[in-house]
C-alpha cells in the first residue's frame, strides 16, 4: 500500500499546477491584471487558493526524498551512478530550455541585451550557479544539492532515531527560513553571499525531502492507509481536511507552514478515491511538469505577459498558461528524446525528471 510511481507522478502534476496558480494569482493587487470570479471581502478567492499553492516545492521535495530513498534501498552499489545520470539528464533538459527560451527567443523578442546578455551571466546560469533569467530556476541548484547528498541523508535516515532526525531537520529548516525571508546574515563578499543563499535554500527544502525519506523507510504511508481503509466517506473527510488547511493558511499567510500543508496534502489526496479521468489528466501534467517548471515564467512574466492575462478571467488565464506550457513542453521533450538517443544509452530505463 505504499505510494506507487503513478501516484508520485500524479502528485508532482498537482505540485506544478499549484506552482502556476501561486505565481499567477497570489497577489491582492489584481486590478487591471485579471477579473476575480468570487470575492471574499476585498480579496479574490483565487488568492487564497494560490496562497495554498506555496506547498508546491515541499510536495516535490517530499516525492523526491521518497523516491530516491526507495532507489537507494533497491541497489546501493549503483545508486551514485544513477544519480549522476539523473543530474546529467536534468542538465540536458535545462540546456534545451536555455537555448530555446533565452538564446533564441530573447533576441527575437527584442530582449537580447538581457536574454542572453553577457557571457558571464550565461555561463553561470548554464552551470546552475545562478538563476539569472528565470526566478523559478533557483530550485535547479537546490535539487542538484539534495540529489548529490542524498546517499548521506539516506544513511542518516537508516541509522538514527527518526524523532532526532526530524528535530534536527526542523531546526535547520527554521534557521534557514529566517535567513531566506529575513536576510539575517548579510555579507559583502559575493562568493560568501552566494554560499549563504544556497545553504538557506537547501535548508528550507531539506525538511520535506527528509520527511519523504522517512516515510519510505518506515512505510508510514502504508500504516496510515491501513487504518484509513476502514473509514467510510474518505473523499468527504479528505475534502474537508484540504479545505480546512486552505482556510487556516488564509488566516496564517506565512510560507513557513508550506512543508506541513504539503505533506498533509500528499497523504490526504492519495488516500482519496479519484475518477480515472482526473488521474489521467494529472498523470499527463506530471509528464510535462519539469518543463512547465522551467518555462512558465517566460510566458506569464517575461515575454508574453499581456497575452497570458488577455482572457482576464482567472480560470481561463490558468488554462491558457497550462496549455501553452504543455504545447511547448511537447516540443522540448521531442528534442530531449533524440538528444538522449545520441548521448546516453538508448536501452537504459528512463530516470524520472525533477517536477
Amino acid at each position: 500500500m505504499e505510494l506507487t510511481k503513478q501516484q508520485v507522478k500524479i502528485t508532482k502534476g498537482i505540485a506544478i499546477l499549484f506552482m502556476l496558480l501561486l505565481h499567477l494569482f497570489c497577489t491582492k493587487t489584481y486590478e487591471g491584471v485579471f477579473t476575480p470570479i468570487i470575492m471574499i471581502g476585498q480579496v479574490p478567492l483565487v488568492y487564497y487558493l494560490a496562497l495554498f499553492g506555496d506547498c508546491c516545492v515541499p510536495i516535490y521535495c517530499f516525492c523526491s526524498g521518497y523516491g530516491l530513498f526507495i532507489s537507494y534501498t533497491k541497489d546501493e552499489k549503483t545508486y551514485n551512478q544513477h544519480n549522476l545520470k539523473r543530474i546529467l539528464k536534468l542538465y540536458i533538459n535545462f540546456w534545451i530550455v536555455l537555448v530555446l527560451f533565452v538564446v533564441l527567443l530573447g533576441p527575437i523578442m527584442g530582449r537580447g541585451n538581457s536574454y542572453p546578455g553577457d557571457w558571464k551571466t550565461f555561463v553561470l546560469t548554464a552551470t546552475g550557479l545562478e538563476a539569472a533569467y528565470n526566478g523559478a530556476w533557483w530550485f535547479f541548484t537546490t535539487y542538484i544539492i539534495l540529489t548529490i547528498f542524498s546517499p548521506i541523508t539516506n544513511k542518516i535516515v537508516k541509522r538514527f532515531n527518526p524523532i532526532l532526525i526530524v528535530g534536527i531537520s526542523f531546526v535547520i529548516y527554521f534557521i534557514a527560513y529566517l535567513q531566506r525571508i529575513k536576510g539575517v546574515l548579510v555579507v559583502d563578499n559575493v562568493l560568501l553571499s552566494w554560499l549563504i543563499r544556497q545553504i538557506a535554500l537547501w535548508g528550507t527544502s531539506q525538511f520535506a525531502f527528509i520527511i519523504g525519506s522517512l516515510f519510505a523507510h518506515y512505510k508510514i504511508y502504508s500504516k496510515i492507509a491501513t487504518r484509513v481503509k476502514k473509514i467510510n466517506h474518505k473523499n468527504l473527510i479528505g475534502t474537508m481536511i484540504i479545505l480546512s488547511m486552505i482556510v487556516a493558511h488564509g488566516i496564517v499567510e506565512t510560507m513557513f507552514v508550506a512543508p506541513f500543508t504539503g505533506i498533509v496534502f500528499i497523504v490526504v489526496f492519495n488516500m482519496m478515491e479519484h475518477p480515472k479521468w482526473l488521474d489521467k489528466v494529472l498523470n499527463y501534467v506530471g509528464i510535462h511538469s519539469t518543463n512547465m517548471w522551467l518555462i512558465h515564467m517566460f510566458f506569464y512574466m517575461i515575454y508574453f505577459k499581456e497575452l497570458i492575462f488577455s482572457p482576464k478571467n482567472s480560470v481561463l488565464i490558468f488554462i491558457w498558461l497550462v496549455g501553452l506550457c504543455i504545447a511547448s513542453s511537447s516540443v522540448i521533450n521531442f528534442i530531449y528524446k533524440y538528444i538522449l538517443i545520441w548521448t546516453i544509452d538508448r536501452h537504459e530505463e528512463p530516470i524520472e525528471k525533477v517536477f
